[in-house]
């Protein structure tokens, strides 16, 4: 047959399926015979099937223009010829415009007679056109021939390049390659190709990024980890038109409760239980139990207290100090020598909802903005609070810039402020998560885009956001976390290039940062803690946990003591 491989570029689809809406059997068994070959790049082939959900057209979008631009974009046309398809408008009109595609050597229009008596009905411009016959034994075979698919032994064949002998439960795997090779030097498969990983038994609860785009023959998986302790699992590997491969067996070993830190006499040990927060020097802690806000210095001795009335909403460091604000409106600030202030922040004219929305440091006067669209100034030394400015539309997020505050408002706007009145304004959008400062940028993390805004010509950079359904996001100096609601998040940096990927649980969020953020400090749902460090999850633990600022001290929990050690010893070898 003539290779009409040249004869549509820029295709779509390998194949259109043109058939009568009372043949659809006949059509979907034909969908399902083709889909179990492989093309010559080894890839499943991309059928066109108006119902299909994967390849069919798309919901909401007009069929007759989407079948316009369909036929033109697809390498080959098979009509099943039956007698309905020959009293059909629509039928007609593709096989007319098939027709037309069909080069002057053929090739490209590949009749499929279905039923005997649509033989008198084929009109006479396409009579010439040879049909294949389902009546003959083997005419799969030569509709797979005529449109260039090839039986799914000849497609590439994967292996694991990289060898997994074990895995702790919680844990990310080091990264998990699979490479395909294939004979008579074909392509393992083509641009866009997905390799699938799953686990055997299921029961292990593999989690990651499960699909991957396989490119130079390898897909690469950086994010996989299973949930649950399980004695013997597979990695299984399967792609279009190869055969699945699997890892040998190996363990997924349950987290060790506590690893052996009483060998260790000089380690530094706290006699306080709740969760704790490094200050900026990454020695001091202040550490809440409850409503209870305690200073431990660097000396980690007990130094000074104060009360929340409600629990923490916010929580904000500054040059030396640290602050939370809970859902009532107080704000509680610490210092690293022990010293504390509590300031009730009064409600804008006289309402009693006074929601903190967000809190900034310039230095370490902190700005505490409300959704009322009050922000205060409060420090250590200052007998009261000052109002700064009132922002109409409420307070969501927050920034220092110098001697002047961004302010992002409840109605998408972003601010900027210069001794209390508002400058340039940049509408954005809706929900604004997270606002910070880096260098001489502005990083804003909204529900659908991350903005980056140049603070010194205000030229303002929107990309879409890299995850959907954003539960939880936290700056971390250099790089920005965010995380979705299925546990997928990325880290990305004042470029706004993501520089990590990683997989967690399900409704975990990020508590704390380090090594500008590089480490972080993931709370589960079920209030146990996961150390992840550059993308993958290191250590999990069942109480409460922190990490320093400069990524050099971590402070763990085990439910009635805090232990100081450095990141690396929490890590357990997977």
């Amino acid at each position: 047959m003539t290779d009409t491989t040249g004869a549509a570029s820029g295709t779509d689809w390998d194949v259109f399926i043109s058939y009568a809406r009372e043949d659809y059997i006949q059509a979907k068994d034909l969908y399902d015979a083709l889909s179990g070959f492989v093309t010559a790049d080894g890839a499943a082939p991309r059928i066109y099937l108006d119902v299909s959900r994967t390849s069919g057209t798309p919901l909401g979008a007009d069929w007759q223009t989407f079948l316009e631009e369909a036929l033109p974009r697809s390498r080959h046309i098979v009509a099943l010829y039956s007698p309905t398809y020959f009293d059909k408008d629509v039928c007609q009109w593709e096989l007319h415009e098939a027709y037309k595609l069909n080069p002057p050597e053929g090739g490209r229009l590949i009749p499929l007679l279905i039923h005997p008596g649509a033989v008198a009905k084929v009109p006479y411009i396409v009579h010439r056109i040879n049909w294949i016959s389902t009546t003959r034994p083997r005419w799969i075979d030569e509709v797979c021939k005529a449109v260039g698919l090839h039986p799914a032994e000849t497609g590439a064949v994967l292996r694991f390049d990289t060898p997994v002998t074990g895995a702790v439960a919680g844990h990310t795997l080091p990264s998990v390659k699979v490479t395909g090779t294939a004979p008579d030097g074909m392509s393992p498969w083509p641009s866009g190709a997905t390799v699938t990983l799953t686990a055997q038994p299921n029961t292990a609860e593999l989690t990651g990024t499960l699909s991957t785009p396989a490119a130079g023959g390898t897909a690469v998986f950086g994010d996989l980890a299973f949930r649950t302790p399980a004695p013997e699992v597979r990695l299984v590997a399967t792609a279009p038109g190869c055969e699945p491969v699997l890892t040998p067996p190996f363990e997924v070993r349950a987290p060790e409760e506590q690893p052996p830190w009483e060998d260790e006499p000089d380690r530094p040990v706290l006699a306080a239980r709740g969760h704790p927060v490094f200050f900026p020097d990454g020695r001091a802690l202040a550490v809440r139990d409850g409503r209870t806000l305690t200073v431990h210095t660097a000396e980690h001795e007990a130094a000074g207290t104060a009360e929340l009335r409600e629990r923490p909403r916010l929580w904000a460091r500054g040059e030396s100090c640290v602050a939370v604000a809970d859902w009532s409106g107080r704000v509680v600030l610490a210092a690293p020598d022990g010293r504390t202030r509590v300031v009730d922040l009064p409600a804008s004219h006289g309402g009693r909802l006074n929601v903190p929305g967000a809190l900034a440091f310039a230095g370490d006067v902190l700005y505490a903005g409300m959704w009322g669209g009050k922000v205060w100034s409060v420090s250590l030394d200052a007998t009261d609070p000052e109002p700064v400015l009132e922002h109409r539309a409420g307070v969501q997020v927050l920034a220092a810039d110098g001697s002047g505050l961004l302010v992002g408002g409840l109605d998408g706007t972003l601010a900027h402020y210069t001794d209390g009145r508002a400058g340039a304004e940049h509408l954005l959008e809706p929900v604004l998560l997270a606002l910070t400062r880096v260098r001489n940028f502005a990083l804003v993390v909204g529900e659908r885009h991350v903005y980056r805004l140049d603070l010194t010509s205000g030229r303002l950079l929107k990309v879409t956001q890299p995850v959907s359904a954003v539960t939880g996001t936290l700056p971390g100096g250099e790089l920005t976390a965010i995380v979705d609601a299925s546990g997928q998040g990325v880290c990305f940096d004042a470029e706004l290039a993501v520089r990590v990927g990683f997989g967690t649980v399900p409704g975990a969020r990020p508590v704390g940062s380090g090594a500008g953020g590089r480490l972080l400090v993931m709370e589960y749902p079920d209030g146990s803690h996961a150390l992840v460090r550059d993308g993958r999850t290191t250590y999990v633990a069942g109480h409460p946990m922190t990490v320093s600022p400069d990524g050099l001290r971590a402070a763990v929990s085990d439910g009635e003591r805090l232990l100081i050690l450095s990141p690396e010893e929490l890590e357990e070898p997977s």
